[in-house]
């Protein structure tokens, strides 16, 4: 019982203090939905933008940004599946990753150079 009123309590908790994350969704065709998620504390900025395939599914280009709109990733998905190549940016380097199905095929780093 005392378990119980815990996970209740738990539950209780992270509801009050959960914050609704907006989103915005674009039919393109008959295939494809465009969604812009906005950062649940300030829901002016972008945090990701992408598209969904007419199952659900993660299709084609996702962009993420951090809080200044700096991009951190631009990920590739087909039909669900991590496909392509994805580019991770972080302080001075870049990562570069190549999917095949969901499976790594490649990793490149490169050092971001500002001008």
């Amino acid at each position: 019982m005392k378990t119980f009123v815990n996970i209740i309590i738990m539950l209780f908790c992270i509801t009050a203090f959960s914050q609704e994350q907006k989103v915005d969704y674009k039919k393109v065709d008959n295939d494809l939905v465009q969604a812009t998620y906005y950062f649940a504390d300030n829901n002016t900025i972008v945090e990701r933008a992408g598209f969904f395939n007419k199952e659900g599914k993660l299709h084609n280009t996702w962009i993420s940004y951090d809080l200044e709109g700096n991009k951190t990733v631009i990920a590739n998905y087909n039909n669900g599946k991590k496909d392509g190549v994805w580019t991770y940016f972080k302080n001075d380097k870049m990562s570069i990753v190549t999917y095949k199905e969901n499976k790594i095929t490649n990793v490149e780093e490169k050092a971001l150079v500002v001008n």
